[in-house]
């Protein structure tokens, strides 16, 4: 998980990009997390809650941390990311990058579908940001990784087909309008609702007897897994 940003100056009166979406958003949803762990028990697996800084600078913390990790590397099993949770419209679908190259996938599925909602494949490819993110440097060092964002559906037609979260990214991603206090409003019970699949995906992977796993054919396995 990280926090904060780089920050566009379009107001010469507010310099200042205080990041109630990207990054605060997600930091509150990795807390609500870890609560969610205290208060339904212990899981089989530790569970590890990391907030990384310096992201848009090179992943440099998250970097640091997955060469210098603070357990036995070969105790991590995955890593869930949760980068910026668009929380300002209602969605009816989710977004894990890098899904379709291990079994955590499907892990994320089922979890979605408990919740009444559905995994989409990645609707921006161009983008590429699988590579682009905090759980990256995770994937470097053979560890399977997904990244949890909210998708492009919504039973809202203002926010269908990516309005939502497109929309915000056209208008107050990293300028001084990401903020709690002005036009920009944050939906609380969609944060719940991501929170909520954050926990059932982490808490199949913690439970489970096997360790996820790369898919045969995907590229970054067999580029960076274990047998590598």
């Amino acid at each position: 998980m990280r926090s904060g940003g780089a920050c566009r100056s379009d107001n010469e009166e507010d310099l200042v990009c205080n990041g109630a979406i990207d990054n605060a958003s997600g930091v509150s949803i990795m807390i609500e997390t870890a609560r969610e762990f205290v208060e339904q028990g212990a899981p089989r697996r530790s569970v590890l809650f990391v907030a990384l800084a310096a992201e848009e600078k090179g992943l440099l913390g998250s970097s640091h941390i997955a060469r210098n990790p603070v357990v036995r590397a070969d105790s991590i099993v995955a890593n869930v990311n949760l980068d910026m949770p668009v929380i300002v419209y209602e969605f009816s679908d989710v977004l894990a990058f890098g899904g379709e190259h291990s079994t955590l996938g499907p892990i994320a599925s089922r979890a979605a579908e408990r919740l009444n909602l559905t995994v989409s494949p990645d609707p921006i490819p161009e983008q590429n940001v699988f590579v682009r993110s905090d759980h990256y440097s995770f994937v470097q060092a053979g560890i399977p990784s997904i990244m949890l964002a909210t998708g492009f559906s919504s039973p809202d037609p203002r926010w269908d087909q990516g309005e939502g979260f497109m929309g915000f990214l056209n208008t107050h991603y990293h300028r001084q309008t990401d903020e709690l206090d002005g036009e920009l409003e944050v939906l609380f019970e969609q944060g719940a609702k991501f929170a909520n699949i954050n926990y059932v995906i982490a808490r199949e992977i913690a439970d489970s007897d096997a360790r996820p796993e790369w898919n045969d054919d995907s590229y970054f396995g067999n580029l960076f897994g274990s047998d590598n």
